[in-house]
């Protein structure tokens, strides 16, 4: 059922669900915000687990919840109340304790690091101006208006520098400042569009610049800074933060990966307005400006400091495509974490806030319910449990292209060879690309394939490879392809014709291809 239907499906649900949010919402608002420090768990080691009901919470509306979910097709939903995990859902073919990437959920990672600065010291303040900081740099379109950005209005996205970003297409302002020698100075040099201040305006290069910043301010990377001063106390080891630029700056906007209930770790710290054990990790009216939301966004969202807000709510939230997401609702003492892979747009996030409100029915310990925790327990292990999909029997072509090599044509992928085999008893598939790299001009990846609708997973040098395949009619095989943790999914659909072949490429992240060959002889 495609998305759109099934939201129109749940209009009536989500309108019992936000009257019922309604009176949970004011019969909580007494609620202090946390526990008391000396009652507060900290996870530095590791989460504690609880029922939902001793969080005050109902076993039977989580389960629902975790079927939405699902729904969406969506890799984890964690959620944690009073410092406690009362679901820790996966949904197969992803599993527990693969990193996930964040993709702009890194954004807020990097705001955080900046707050860090200001804590120690090493930036004085948010209101020093980005052209001041940067002086070393030849900007271009260096005009009054730029000389007044401050660093506040790129953690704000109001910097009012002219920037393209929407579809992540080569012409766009974000693709440019990839493929740039120097990509803060191509951020900066960027011509003004707005005065700073004036509107938001979603630009991917903010965040770059302000890891350059880091970098700059602390003579490290900001993977090697935030190893130091944000995961070590949160006690987060299992990371990955891409390749950083030709100037050693790590990619400040996305490239972050994690295990969900590390990601959990970072709500945690804001839900304790900065606090970690004790120990202040972040100003307190650092996490304040992110509640509030002083600047007006897109869609009724607010945004400050790399998050978005609902003020109204009382909920925010640092938010990355194919709906990665960390919620914080601070009255509701709730930190919520999903991953996933959704192609189009985004897990509604007001009917997630709107589920989880739903579903606590206290703020004290309610009345074990064992046949609502065994409904709950069913719904993660459903999730955690690979559906089949259709396939048609193997057409005799199978066995004739089983084996061969086909080689392609120059392609925008770089593929320059590959290889099915569908008779042996252990089905498998290789490619080989162009790596474009003196010491390695070539790579080759390989790995099983599921022929009946189940996926097979390998490691390989990209991670978890998770493959599968069916025919569509008797010429023509369609591969799906998963990186695990990765929220992009490919799909590569071949034609084959005689010795030839022809190849089209989708991926969820928009990118498209054709690609032609024949078989080697």
């Amino acid at each position: 059922m495609e998305i759109a239907s099934m939201r129109l499906m749940d209009r009536m649900a989500v309108a019992l669900v936000a009257a019922q949010c309604l009176a949970a919402s004011f019969a909580l608002a007494a609620t202090p915000d946390c526990p008391s420090p000396s009652q507060t768990p900290w996870p530095t080691k590791d989460w504690e687990a609880s029922t939902p009901e001793e969080q005050g919470m109902d076993s039977a509306a989580l389960a629902q919840l975790v079927d939405r979910v699902g729904v969406y097709k969506q890799d984890s939903l964690l959620i944690i109340r009073h410092g406690k995990i009362v679901v820790d859902a996966y949904y197969a073919p992803y599993a527990p304790n693969i990193r996930h990437d964040l993709r702009s959920v890194t954004k807020s990672f990097t705001g955080t690091l900046t707050a860090i600065e200001l804590r120690e010291g090493l930036l004085d303040s948010v209101d020093h101006t980005i052209v001041d900081l940067f002086a070393n740099k030849h900007i271009s379109n260096l005009d009054d208006a730029k000389k007044a950005i401050t660093v506040q209005n790129m953690l704000d996205m109001t910097s009012g520098i002219a920037w393209n970003e929407h579809l992540y297409s080569p012409d766009e302002t974000v693709m440019q400042m990839y493929r740039s020698p120097d990509r803060t100075e191509f951020v900066l040099s960027q011509p003004m569009s707005d005065p700073p201040g004036a509107r938001f305006n979603y630009d991917s290069g903010a965040p770059h610049v302000l890891s350059a910043l880091i970098t700059r301010k602390t003579g490290r990377d900001a993977l090697d800074f935030a190893r130091d001063e944000l995961f070590k106390p949160l006690g987060i080891s299992s990371v990955r933060w891409g390749d950083d630029d030709a100037q050693g700056v790590t990619d400040g906007e996305s490239g972050l990966y994690l295990m969900p209930r590390d990601m959990a770790k970072l709500g945690y710290l804001y839900l304790h307005e900065g606090s970690w054990d004790g120990e202040q990790i972040i100003p307190a009216a650092w996490v304040d400006r992110v509640r509030e939301g002083p600047v007006k966004a897109t869609n009724g969202y607010h945004y400050a400091n790399f998050w978005w807000s609902l003020p109204e709510r009382d909920a925010f939230m640092a938010h990355g495509r194919h709906s990665q997401i960390i919620l914080v609702l601070p009255k509701l003492d709730v930190v919520a974490v999903m991953t996933g892979a959704l192609k189009d747009g985004y897990f509604p996030t007001t009917e997630l806030i709107d589920w989880i409100t739903v579903a606590i029915k206290s703020d004290a310990a309610l009345a074990p319910d064992s046949a609502a925790q065994s409904q709950l327990a069913a719904s993660i292990e459903k999730a955690a449990t690979e559906q089949a999909s259709p396939v048609r029997p193997a057409p005799e072509l199978a066995k004739t292209i089983s084996g061969k090599s086909y080689r392609l044509a120059d392609n925008a992928l770089h593929v320059k060879a590959f290889s099915l085999n569908l008779a042996d008893p252990n089905p498998s598939w290789e490619y080989t690309i162009a790596t474009q790299r003196l010491d390695r001009p070539t790579a080759r990846f390989s790995g099983p394939i599921g022929l009946d609708g189940l996926y097979r997973k390998a490691s390989s040098r990209a991670g978890i490879d998770a493959v599968k395949g069916s025919w569509l009619d008797d010429h023509t095989f369609q591969v799906d392809r998963r990186i695990l943790g990765q929220g992009e999914t490919q799909r590569w659909t071949l034609a084959f014709d005689g010795d030839k072949v022809d190849l089209n490429f989708e991926s969820s992240d928009g990118v498209k291809a054709e690609l032609h060959g024949e078989a080697e002889e």
